[in-house]
């Protein structure tokens, strides 16, 4: 009997099955074994419900009749919801503040010439992969706390935590996830070695300015061609992320140049997470504005069919976004639901007044009702920091982290 290591949806285990792996540590599942012949219906429930896939031993044979039953599974799934939102947002909280402080101190390092530090790089993006293993949607909270004095670190760190949700959402593994997260972690590296008058200035730039800052992708590529520990994959990634689907974009290529998957999906993360943050010289715009850009974008900046999936992941409202509802309470956005964009789960935080209220957990698809007995609608979606709500105090204030 030749037995063969398979990766299967949770939903799609039986009893009888000998499961090798999980998606996440094992010492995440309340399991009392590793490697383990599924028995019990009890066991089947608990791997459902912390997993999204795991990987068992099986007999060729016997796997060639099972993929004829998984291959009604489409290839795209909503992100995991193992934990619930407030009980991953102290743990996705510690985990932020952790690798936002690294971010900073390895772009700092980096502009001054200091080694890059991979191993403790490749760490971060791993605690990322495990919160967003647990709910994706806490650290999608915690990616709109923005702080303007370390923009390009955060904001390579936010594409970076996106990307891995984006690469899990399209069925990556673990080992591609953490590739994916490196991509997006160091993919403006190359801006380290701009002047600070142009990466920092109050304003617009100018041609000439707009054609230095356009040599990042270069910069950054010098700074790990020669790095035998770098993957090509996060090299490519530096130095083509602004080479767009049809062909356009920088920089300039004697030879067409086609880009990975990986870089067009970093392409479209750090195109949505620059629209909806302020920067020195602009005013952010709504998740809702930014997938509109892309979208209208897709075939021409980006790659289309990616768009598509990253729109679907990330839902018309996407988690952690603010939104007005329609008796001008203001709420943030838990979770999306994939068959039901327009109604997600929202967070009551404010009142109509823009004052802080005991928050209220309200399902859009179950039709709730407002204090006056009107059903609860979205009408707006806001860019951070309307209404002088910050998600920083807020998370602080009432989840303990």
């Amino acid at each position: 009997m030749a037995l063969i290591k398979v990766k299967v949806p949770t939903d799609s285990i039986d009893i009888g099955m000998f499961v090798v792996e999980l998606d996440r540590p094992w010492t995440d599942v309340p399991l009392p074994f590793q490697k383990f012949e599924i028995t019990t219906e009890r066991e089947l429930k608990i791997l459902s419900e912390y997993c999204k896939y795991v990987h068992i031993e099986i007999d060729a044979f016997l796997w060639e009749k099972k993929k004829q039953e998984l291959s009604k599974h489409t290839s795209t799934s909503t992100l995991p919801e193992n934990t619930p939102i407030h009980h991953e947002l102290p743990r996705a909280s510690t985990t932020y503040q952790s690798a936002k402080e690294f971010t900073i101190e390895l772009f700092e390092s980096t502009k001054f010439g200091l080694e890059l530090d991979l191993e403790h790089s490749k760490q971060v993006i791993n605690n990322c992969i495990t919160s967003i293993l647990s709910n994706a949607n806490a650290l999608f909270w915690l990616t709109r706390i923005k702080d303007r004095n370390h923009y390009t670190a955060e904001h390579s760190l936010r594409v970076a935590i996106l990307a891995i949700a984006f690469g899990k959402y399209l069925g990556l593994d673990r080992k591609q996830l953490e590739l994916l997260g490196l991509c997006g972690l160091l993919h403006d590296l190359g801006q380290t070695q701009l002047p600070d008058d142009i990466v920092n200035k109050a304003g617009p730039l100018n041609e000439a300015e707009y054609r230095v800052m356009q040599k990042h992708t270069l910069l950054g590529h010098e700074l790990v061609i020669h790095d035998n520990d770098i993957s090509s994959a996060v090299k490519e990634v530096i130095l083509n992320h602004h080479i767009h689907f049809n062909g356009k974009g920088y920089p300039k290529s004697p030879a067409k140049v086609t880009p990975s998957q990986f870089c067009r999906m970093i392409s479209i993360i750090d195109a949505y997470d620059a629209i909806t943050s302020e920067s020195p010289y602009k005013l952010s715009k709504s998740p809702r504005e930014a997938l509109k850009i892309l979208f209208d974008q897709r075939d021409k900046q980006f790659d289309g069919k990616l768009v598509g999936n990253f729109i679907q992941m990330m839902g018309i409202y996407p988690p952690g976004s603010l939104v007005r509802m329609s008796n001008g309470e203001v709420g943030i956005v838990i979770s999306t639901d994939k068959k039901h964009k327009l109604l997600p789960k929202v967070e009551l935080v404010q009142d109509r007044h823009g004052r802080l209220k005991r928050s209220i957990i309200i399902d859009l698809k179950k039709n709730p009702k407002d204090p006056s007995g009107n059903a609860y609608k979205i009408t707006a979606s806001m860019p951070d920091g309307s209404m002088g709500f910050d998600m920083r105090q807020y998370i602080q204030s009432t989840h303990q982290c």
